[in-house]
């Protein structure tokens, strides 16, 4: 009789050979996903972790380690962990460095394109401010431009993310992370419920569900790359953990990223993890579906 590991890691694409090593200690690198647009990079990995999921999930909900495995990780806050609305307190710590001077001139002039993922209304925002404006005039405008992106997703999910201005056309975070979850027929399959919660969010939740909030700043071309991260995730079944990790603003470079997995109770003390990530990004476009080589499950 097979177990949950054997069945969901099989159905995510690995070999027997593969799930045995997973078992026994090993990390697999499964490729990459089929791709939900041409704009995606994906890549989907199982691995064995020393632990029980409690000890996973507290990770995971509340200490985010990406400072620790992540050396473009510059720094990372957490957001209204009263549950609350936030507040700007909780973005004080974000700094445009490095390259101040560059980040400041991308800032005062900002245009429909690809330098800055901004709305149109927040571009006018950062317009307002005027060419003369200081370092941290902008520094806080953007703070600003988060805790209301932030409030916009909290309060009506996908539906509530600002699309990006480009040259051409609009592109939608909210569309590609949704059409990211639909194309996914795992989660579907095994955790209806959470795939449900995972498209309706914030409504539907499932009574076990909990979630937390924190930005990461990250150095990406010597540039500060800010992204706002929603996790949640839930006990499936009676050896089980299914979540979801979504970055549903990033401030340039990538348009969005979001990873599903699922931990798995293997013996008394440890767990199989099968994670996979997509990441949006206009670099890619045209390329199709390529294996990233960074895991974001940390």
């Amino acid at each position: 009789m097979s177990s949950l590991i054997d069945e969901v890691l099989k159905e995510a694409g690995f070999s027997d050979a593969a799930i045995a090593d997973v078992k026994a200690g090993k990390l697999h690198y499964g490729g990459s996903l089929d791709a939900a647009s041409d704009k995606e990079l994906s890549v989907k990995l199982a691995f064995h972790v020393e632990g029980k999921i409690d000890n996973i999930k507290l990770v995971f909900l509340h200490l985010p380690a990406k400072k620790k495995y992540d050396p473009t990780v510059g720094d990372l806050g957490m957001i209204a962990t009263d549950g609350g609305d936030g507040t700007l307190e909780d973005f004080a710590g974000i700094e445009l460095s490095p390259n101040e001077v560059t980040m400041d001139k991308l800032y005062s002039n900002a245009a429909p394109g690809s330098d800055l993922n901004l709305s149109k209304d927040e571009i006018e925002t950062f317009k307002k401010l005027g060419k003369k404006a200081t370092h941290e005039e902008i520094e806080n405008c953007l703070r600003q431009v988060l805790l209301d992106r932030f409030r916009a997703y909290k309060k009506n999910g996908l539906a509530g993310i600002k699309p990006y201005a480009r040259s051409k056309k609009e592109f939608s975070s909210g569309e590609e992370l949704k059409n990211q979850i639909l194309h996914g027929p795992i989660l579907k399959k095994r955790s209806p419920t959470f795939y449900k919660y995972a498209l309706d969010y914030p409504n539907n939740k499932p009574e076990r569900a909990e979630e937390s909030f924190f930005w990461v700043n990250s150095v990406i071309d010597d540039k500060p790359t800010i992204a706002l991260i929603h996790r949640v995730g839930m006990p499936h079944g009676n050896e089980g953990y299914v979540y979801m990790e979504r970055h549903f603003y990033i401030s340039r470079s990538h348009n969005c990223l979001q990873g599903i997995g699922a931990a798995m109770t293997h013996g008394e003390e440890e767990t199989v993890v099968l994670y996979a990530t997509r990441t949006s990004t206009d670099q890619v476009s045209g390329f199709g579906s390529t294996a990233s080589a960074r895991s974001e499950t940390r």
